[in-house]
């Protein structure tokens, strides 16, 4: 039996991001040392920090951010196929869309799996293809569409397909990380400067976004550069720092 690989740590990933940032910006000379706050450390004549996060579309505290609905979605679709075979359902698949604007709730991630399992046993006897909306709006209004696939598969599996539409970064949402990572200053390793790379992973539908920022100025009492990343596109922008004098 083949072992599956371990999971990537958070420094796993964020080593993965500046390998790609390494390649398409100019850094100081100096030794490139790995490890936590700051996550990189350049040590030549003058000693460089930087410190490696991510910028999301909303904070993973709000119950409707990707980060929260991503797990409530897999587990109703999983539950109500389960519940769905165990009231004598066929073989077939179904393929779920989740509505962005009315998020799962936890009492409705309860709720969910058995409407969604009674509405199958509703359509099972039609053909494949895309139901109607309307058949489902009022009693499941988190779903956005249904799409049933009739063939019977001894491995038959519900799946989740989400649309999303790209946006542009937020200029508070980036304030906000910037200010939260500035909190942290006096847990960093000394250094002479310290940098902050935000990263926007587009293969995450809870980051992905456009990261122009229309010459947005940054004022900062910690952080000499903040530069937006997007890898794979390769895709850089330094933001004009203005530092803030403390007291």
């Amino acid at each position: 039996m083949m072992k599956s690989a371990p999971a990537k740590t958070n420094q796993d990933i964020e080593r993965h991001y500046f390998e790609q940032f390494c390649q398409v910006y100019a850094l100081p000379d100096g030794a490139i040392t790995h490890g936590d706050k700051p996550d990189v450390m350049i040590s030549g004549r003058t000693t460089t920090g930087i410190e490696i996060t991510n910028l999301y579309l909303q904070s993973g505290t709000e119950i409707g951010s990707e980060q929260r609905q991503r797990p409530l979605r897999a587990g109703v679709v999983a539950d109500a196929q389960r519940l769905y075979r165990l009231g004598g359902g066929r073989n077939n698949e179904l393929t779920v869309g989740f509505d962005g604007g009315n998020p799962i709730s936890p009492a409705r991630c309860r709720a969910l799996p058995a409407l969604l399992a009674a509405f199958a046993h509703q359509i099972e006897k039609l053909d494949s293809g895309p139901i109607d909306r309307e058949a489902f709006r009022e009693t499941m209004p988190e779903l956005a569409f249904v799409y049933l696939n009739a063939r019977n598969y001894a491995d038959a599996q519900w799946r989740i397909a989400q649309l999303y539409s790209v946006e542009m970064a937020s200029r508070e949402n980036l304030r906000s990380v910037i200010a939260q990572k500035e909190m942290k200053a006096t847990d960093y390793r000394r250094c002479d400067r310290l940098w902050l790379l935000v990263v926007v992973d587009w293969i995450d539908p809870a980051q992905e976004q456009e990261i122009r920022t229309d010459n947005l100025e940054i004022k900062s009492s910690v952080f000499e550069k903040v530069i937006l990343f997007k890898p794979n596109f390769n895709h850089v922008v330094e933001l004009t720092v203005r530092q803030r004098h403390i007291g």
